[in-house]
């Protein structure tokens, strides 16, 4: 029998160190400094780089005017604007709030509608419909605020630096979150929804070939099936969070009505639903949503075209 191959961990290189020593250098400076002030500069750093990164800042005002097309030419350079200050801003923070207990989290958010998932039965999984929102890194400390029978989890890609990888995974799971890497974890992450547990997946990047190609906010493109296969599998609820900047260094998370699927829905017409809730939400929270990705997957000449900039 021909023994099973397996993938070789991927060799640390020099620059894998030196980006992992300047991270770690990071965390230490912020983690001295009021998380207001992290906000704020990060907020100043992205008002700069929105100067800088010419094409970043044509994405995202492209990525805006689908979103608000009843927006006024000053109102999409204003969310721009804002898109980018609340994005290193929110970066920022991120690598802050992670050296806080959990314990001490609550100091710099508050929430809204929670009890809908501390009224989950025992044994009733649910999935929580994620954004690269706000402070995105706080969710993973949402185990202080869950009953203690209810595991909190989440699906990940694993990064392209081991030891940056490393590093973030073993402060998301140190208050307690369990990590399913999208590729591998697959089978595990299905069966902490199985065992009555809590799973968040983030929808709001394009899934190339795994996703189902459709509309969002009127132009195609491909949404992951992910939450909605799980939920159809296990007849458990879809809990959309969003999460909010407030002021500088403090946030808001509400959980939302939850997604119930008929018995005779299918992938699709569930995936189809998941998408226009989708739509509200990053429309609605669309300064803390991170716009500088090629969500729709236009070429740049395609965007520049469009947008008529510069």
């Amino acid at each position: 029998m021909t023994p099973q191959k397996t993938k070789a961990p991927k060799k640390i290189t020099l620059s894998d160190r030196l980006a992992y020593a300047a991270l770690i250098l990071v965390e230490k400076v912020l983690s001295i400094l009021p998380c207001w002030l992290v906000w704020k500069i990060g907020a100043r750093t992205g008002q700069l780089i929105m100067l800088a990164a010419k094409q970043r800042r044509i994405i995202a005002t492209y990525n805006l005017r689908l979103v608000h097309p009843e927006a006024s030419d000053e109102d999409i350079k204003q969310y721009t604007k804002d898109v980018f200050r609340h994005s290193f801003g929110n970066l920022f923070s991120s690598i802050k709030t992670s050296t806080i207990p959990a314990d001490q989290i609550q100091d710099h958010f508050e929430t809204a509608d929670f009890h809908r998932l501390n009224e989950l039965s025992a044994d009733q999984g649910a999935i929580l419909l994620l954004f690269h929102m706000g402070n995105w890194e706080m969710l993973t400390k949402m185990t202080a605020l869950l009953p203690e029978h209810k595991a909190l989890g989440g699906m990940y890609r694993p990064l392209k630096n081991p030891l940056i990888d490393a590093h973030v995974r073993n402060k998301r799971e140190a208050d307690g979150s369990l990590l399913f890497s999208r590729k591998r974890g697959l089978i595990k992450a299905s069966q902490h929804i199985r065992n009555g547990g809590i799973l968040g997946i983030l929808c709001d990047q394009a899934a190339g070939h795994a996703g189902m190609h459709m509309p969002l906010f009127g132009k195609e493109t491909s949404i992951t099936p992910l939450p909605a296969i799980l939920a159809l599998k296990y007849n458990c609820p879809i809990f959309p969070i969003s999460l909010e900047s407030t002021t500088p260094g403090k946030w808001k998370m509400k959980v939302h009505s939850p997604l119930v699927f008929s018995a005779d829905a299918n992938k699709k017409s569930a995936t189809q639903e998941i998408a226009a809730t989708m739509e509200k939400l990053m429309k609605a929270y669309s300064r803390d949503i991170f716009w500088l990705h090629n969500r729709w997957k236009m070429k740049p000449n395609d965007i520049k075209g469009s947008q008529g900039e510069e």
